[in-house]
């Protein structure tokens, strides 16, 4: 019988609330853009006017990001039960490791808000850990012909996200499973309980809030800076400087900036750096080939 996941596939992002792509999130950062342009609307609605423009949405840069959506969506979404086979089984590990140096259900009489409350602040942690410390990977030695996809982008716009190297997709559902089935793992051997993360309309909080905050922009032509919080929280702004040549290995970060501070590759500045101007082949990129 024929899956019509396969046909749904390629626009599941704009519909999946989990996803960063989700359309009340493009909602919630167009509003985001208008209040900062708002605040100082000379000097700022030339970004805004870029918006409107077919070139900006349609040409070689964004035309791979469009073909790269269609490929990922399909490879993976028929490879979904597979990953989550895996991270149970990851869990059920973490579960078997625990049991050999621990007695099992040692919090059961705690606070079950005090319980889940730091259960989602640790995965919150972890999460945005690992994924700071593969995105750094993936700037070093052969790694990087699987990332330097994702940093050919011309043209930066929410779709550039998912720019990727099915190859890297791989790495970080991977890094995903690991880090969601351990710390659920180890959760449900302490306190007897499956785990749940804070949730706000069935979503997770902190992913909710992230997103609505403006997450999309940081793949986009819009400089926002968040200012002294920028040494908490990666910006818009922060994360365009990392597009560009001169700060490539500078903010690897994903939601927070301390892990670049403490790691010594936090930067910013005042102004945007250009990103590259030379349009390089995908299908050479898609064979990891060795770029200039």
């Amino acid at each position: 019988m024929f899956d019509n996941s396969l046909l749904t596939a390629p626009i599941k992002w704009l519909l999946d609330p989990q996803s960063r792509t989700f359309l009340l999130y493009w909602l919630s950062s167009f509003l985001f853009v208008l209040t900062w342009a708002a605040l100082s609307w000379q000097q700022r609605v030339p970004f805004l006017r870029q918006l409107i423009k077919k070139s900006y949405w349609w040409n070689t840069s964004t035309r791979q990001d469009y073909l790269l959506v269609i490929i990922n969506s399909v490879l993976f979404t028929l490879a979904g039960v597979t990953w989550l086979v895996f991270s149970i089984g990851i869990a059920n590990s973490s579960f078997e490791f625990m049991e050999l140096l621990l007695a099992p259900r040692i919090f059961t009489e705690q606070s079950p808000v005090l319980l889940f409350s730091l259960f989602t602040i640790v995965l919150i942690l972890l999460d945005d850990l690992s994924r700071y410390g593969l995105h750094r990977l993936l700037h070093y030695r052969a790694l990087w012909r699987i990332h330097q996809l994702h940093h050919s982008a011309t043209t930066l716009t929410p779709i550039s996200f998912m720019r990727v190297h099915p190859i890297e997709k791989l790495l970080y559902q991977g890094r995903s499973a690991f880090v969601y089935g351990g710390c659920t793992g180890v959760f449900f051997f302490l306190v007897g309980e499956h785990p749940q993360a804070w949730l706000i309309f069935g979503i997770a909080g902190g992913s909710l809030i992230f997103n609505l905050l403006g997450a999309n922009l940081r793949h986009s032509m819009i400089p926002i800076s968040y200012g002294r919080l920028e040494k908490i929280f990666i910006s818009p702004m922060q994360h365009q400087l990392h597009h560009s040549d001169r700060y490539g290995r500078k903010n690897f970060g994903s939601i927070f900036s301390f892990w670049d501070l403490i790691f010594n590759s936090w930067a910013t500045t005042d102004k945007p750096e250009p990103l590259p101007k030379k349009e390089k082949s995908l299908i050479d990129q898609l064979l990891l080939k060795q770029l200039d």
